[in-house]
């Protein structure tokens, strides 16, 4: 994220720099004679550089032009600059406006309270500076298709089109005032209190995990009454890490015990009481003012050692681990209601053999005490001269050291002089964290955000992986079976760049050589306040001979909803037009790595100008604890991956190495490789040609599972496009159409090889045409920032669709084996609420059945139709505020088949979404993948908005309150 920051500062200095560079180019500055003939007539000033103002004069003793009164002027053909003053000198060449200074050029806009510029020199000083500024987007960006986050669907062109009709009557061109920044109260600092005291009581089930979380357990006759401490030990913004100490009691009464460690199996224990002690360490997250939820990790001792669990477990210790998820909900300020559930099984493996018998529902009633006030030190810029300051009169502005030292030798007289600012009192509002937020979501309301249209563009995200996919993104080997089948909307992204960006600063100083500022921050929101930005302190940049730009700060932030803050690197190189990645991966390998492991990217290898190698060290932690260091090559894996332009040719190529032992080199490596180019066949459009191979690639079958391809190349062509239908219903059609030859050596069918493995050439042709009526629209809510765009970056629309799909195909082996396939899927989907509200608001489901005809069987396990008939269940709910939590699954459900009952594919995701970004943690258990994703969403937009950087108000809480 730090690389992606840093090259917006790379594109701002070169825009700002460009833009007030502009006027160098108003004249032929070739010729000294030439430019001091045009610079001393004020009549060719005035009117090559097109100045308008209500007075204007010239001073010709010092060759300055003055305009003043709503003064205008012309830099080049399309730039303007506009302020309250400007001052044109043509003997020193210096350009100065003050007052309202605004700056507009196409699709960027700059203004600022000050501006000074030498157009010799090419430096100057803006001061108070606000902008938005747009980047051209990649040449691959898709053309009106883009991902909805929320619904992980492509958003329908009704959506836009929705939008665009609501929001005709209030877009407006872009003001000509200034834009200050909105007074707001500051945001809430939700429950500063480190300290907490809990009474517990709680009842004992017996059930696993999945059953305890769904309340589908088996009570138990026994119960947990105790006491509990607990201390913060570190917060940032609503995320807390805390510790704890808890004392329970543990009382069962009789009950029938398990089958082991008794002289009768499954004999009636007695009544039995003991006490327990537990040290706990737990993550908090507040998702609102008025609730938490925690994730606790905890060990403990038992004086006696429990009977119940004693005879169902063939182990049994005095120690013991448990996983906690617990709720809380506040009553006041100081009084918690907490419900916690308790899981003890197998959570760190000191328990092996456990399954059950460990849990317990508990609830509590917590009471906090003490002050704890963070240090956050965001960023706080003053509304520049011309915009509304409660506190100018009282506000003191840094200064140097000469500045002070004249102002103790000479004095101040009768206007005395603040030099240095006074450090705020940290002290929160005396009010509750949910009042503090009423006010402050009334004021947000009441801003005059001077943007409409908006749309989202495009995203870009940072992913981080744990587990290998099942099944080469992008590749052709297997896939053409499975490409095109509706399946539920899961996981799916648009890796692209973020092209529109706001920024602001209190000083910038530009320079030949790069920029400065003191403090920067940008943001890709739209509206003001911004849920995410980029703060940035102490910023030098400066340009290498190369061409690359160093960009360095003391300290680079992410702040997130003006409450959290994420450090990143506090310097970087930037490479032209060069992305930059974070390059330490860690991620977990069962199959190939034997569990856990870290790698580190290393530098692009550039091989002339068309050819990058980029190569990935790994270090298999795992499997070294695991070895006793047996075979230090066992312990190393790689990762590289080669990307070539030759031509209209495109060549991918990459090399998953999982031990380095000679050995077993090529039993733990899996290869595969693309070359690729566009066709154009006339009559039937642009294909796709590519040639591809692979060595162990693995693939999932439904049903069967995962299994592996051994080897195989061959060539496809394919060709996919889309088309739209209006009418009463809107219709939206995708189609693919691919053929493809090849030889394959792979798993074997039953019964065709006794070894399990078969070679055989295979050709195969495979269409497929994908449908979506939009059946009914409901209304979205209001498009304002703390309704519509609250959670979501398009306005979520209740409505009713039907998707279907249609695919067929034909393959052919050696052996005269054949295998023909026609299927058919198809399904609801429904959308209530308009997720603007911060509970329950926001549902959507999806339905699809799907049923396969076939004739012939494959020779194969890796494309035989295994699955003849699925259905798949989707849902995805706001919780509470912007946590969602989004689930699939696909099910065989053909009563003649052996995998009759079971799952086919599944796929969790909880998710925090607003409306410029969104973190969320996946499982997919049977691709073998998890991680953890951040997005940031691109937008478009008329307008200039409003600041970004809060400013709070001495009297914000009167003036929250409306006063």
């Amino acid at each position: 994220m730090a690389g992606r920051s840093s090259l917006t500062a790379l594109r701002l200095a070169t825009t700002v720099t460009k833009f007030l560079a502009v006027g160098t180019c108003l004249v032929n500055w070739s010729s000294s004679a030439a430019a001091g003939d045009f610079l001393r007539s004020n009549a060719t000033v005035t009117n090559q550089l097109n100045l308008k103002a209500d007075r204007q004069s010239y001073d010709s003793r010092l060759n300055i032009t003055i305009a003043e009164g709503n003064a205008s002027m012309q830099l080049g053909n399309e730039a303007e600059l506009q302020a309250d003053r400007i001052e044109f000198n043509s003997k020193f060449r210096t350009l100065f406006a003050h007052g309202s200074v605004r700056l507009r050029r196409r699709n960027q806009y700059f203004q600022a309270s000050s501006l000074r510029y030498n157009l010799l020199q090419g430096e100057g000083e803006l001061d108070d500076v606000y902008g938005v500024i747009k980047f051209e987007a990649p040449s691959d960006r898709a053309k009106n298709t883009v991902e909805n986050p929320v619904t992980n669907q492509v958003s329908p062109r009704l959506v836009a089109r929705y939008n665009k009709a609501v929001q005709r009557n209030t877009a407006q061109e872009s003001p000509t005032s200034l834009a200050c920044p909105p007074l707001l109260p500051s945001v809430q600092d939700w429950y500063t209190q480190p300290w907490a005291l809990t009474a517990w009581g709680g009842q004992l089930v017996d059930a696993f995990l999945g059953d305890t979380v769904l309340f589908s357990e088996n009570i138990r006759p026994g119960i947990f009454i105790g006491v509990g401490v607990q201390k913060r030990i570190f917060r940032t913004g609503p995320f807390a890490l805390k510790i704890g100490a808890d004392f329970f009691r543990h009382i069962a009464k009789q009950q029938t015990g398990g089958e082991g460690n008794q002289n009768y199996p499954y004999g009636d224990l007695s009544v039995q009481s003991f006490r327990e002690g537990v040290l706990s360490i737990g993550a908090h997250l507040w998702v609102q003012p008025w609730l938490s939820l925690g994730l606790i990790g905890e060990a403990g001792y038992g004086v006696n050692q429990s009977l119940y669990g004693y005879t169902h477990r063939d182990n049994y210790s005095h120690l013991f681990n448990r996983l906690g998820f617990e709720l809380e909900a506040t009553v006041s300020s100081d009084i918690s209601l907490v419900g916690r559930i308790k899981h003890q099984a197998r959570v760190f493996g000191t328990d092996k053999d456990v399954t059950t018998g460990g849990n317990a529902y508990l609830l509590g009633l917590r009471y906090r005490w003490g002050q704890d006030f963070p240090t956050t030190n965001f960023a706080e810029m003053p509304p520049p001269e011309g915009c509304p300051d409660p506190d100018r009169a009282e506000r003191a502005y840094p200064s140097s050291l000469l500045e002070r030292l004249e102002s103790i030798t000479l004095g101040d007289r009768d206007n005395l002089q603040g030099h240095v600012p006074k450090p705020k009192d940290p002290k929160s509002l005396a009010i509750l964290p949910s009042e503090q937020q009423a006010q402050r979501t009334a004021a947000i309301k009441k801003i005059d955000q001077r943007v409409s249209n908006v749309e989202l563009t495009g995203n870009f995200f940072i992913e981080r992986r744990g587990g290998i996919p099942i099944g080469h993104r992008n590749s052709s080997i297997g896939e053409e079976s499975h490409i095109g089948v509706v399946k539920l909307p899961h996981s799916g992204n648009l890796n692209r760049i973020i092209t529109r960006w706001r920024f602001q600063a209190n000083r910038v100083r530009v320079t030949a050589k790069g920029w400065q500022a003191d403090r920067m921050s940008f943001s890709n929101d739209p509206f003001t306040p911004a849920q995410f930005r980029i703060d940035a302190e102490g910023v030098v940049t400066r340009e290498r001979p190369n061409g690359d730009l160093l960009i360095s700060t003391q300290r680079n932030r992410l702040i997130i909803d003006e409450r959290f803050p994420i450090p990143v690197i506090r310097s970087q190189l930037i490479q032209k037009e060069k992305e930059v990645e974070n390059r330490w991966v860690v991620g977990i390998d069962d199959n190939d790595r034997d569990g856990l492991f870290v790698g580190r990217t290393l530098q692009t290898l550039m091989i002339g100008d068309n050819t990058e190698l980029s190569l990935q060290p790994q270090l298999l932690l795992q499997r070294a604890v695991n070895s006793n260091g047996k075979n230090i090559y066992n312990v190393f894996g790689l990762e590289a991956k080669l990307k070539s332009l030759i031509g209209d040719y495109r060549l991918n190529a990459e090399v998953d190495i999982s031990s380095l032992n000679g050995n077993f080199l090529l039993d733990g490596s899996r290869y595969w490789a693309d070359f690729a180019r566009k066709i154009n066949l006339g009559l039937f459009g642009e294909i796709k040609a590519n040639l591809f191979s692979a060595y162990r690639y693995r693939t999932w079958n439904g049903s069967l599972g995962e299994t592996d391809i051994q080897a195989a190349y061959g060539l496809y062509g394919e060709k996919s496009g889309e088309w739209s239908q209006d009418g009463i219903v809107d219709i939206r059609h995708r189609y693919l159409v691919r053929g493809a030859v090849g030889d394959y050596y792979a798993a074997a069918a039953d019964g065709y090889n006794e070894d399990r493995m078969l070679r055989s050439g295979r050709a195969s042709l495979f269409a497929s045409l994908s449908s979506n009526f939009h059946l009914w629209q409901g209304k979205a809510a209001k498009l304002t920032p703390m309704e519509a765009y609250r959670y979501s970056p398009v306005a979520i629309i209740p409505g009713l669709s039907f998707t279907t799909n249609i695919n067929g195909a034909v393959m052919i082996y050696r052996r005269d084996a054949h295998q023909k396939n026609l299927g058919l899927s198809g399904g609801p989907s429904v959308t209530i609420g308009t997720f603007s509200k911060p509970f329950l608001d926001f549902t959507r489901i999806s339905a699809i059945g799907g049923i396969t005809l076939s004739n012939g069987v494959s020779p194969f396990q890796f494309d035989r139709i295994i699955d003849f008939r699925t259905l798949g269940f989707g849902i995805t709910q706001q919780i509470v505020g912007p946590l969602i939590l989004s689930t699939w699954i696909n099910v065989n459900i053909d009563p003649g088949s052996q995998y009759y009952g079971k799952i086919i594919d599944s796929d969790l995701e909880l998710r925090w979404q607003r409306r410029s970004y969104d973190i969320g943690a996946y499982f997919n258990p049977y691709e073998g993948t998890s991680g953890v994703r951040f997005r940031l969403n691109d937008f478009n937009f008329k307008g200039t908005g409003v600041p970004f950087i809060p400013y709070y108000p001495t009297d914000q809480l009167d003036r929250g309150n409306g006063n």
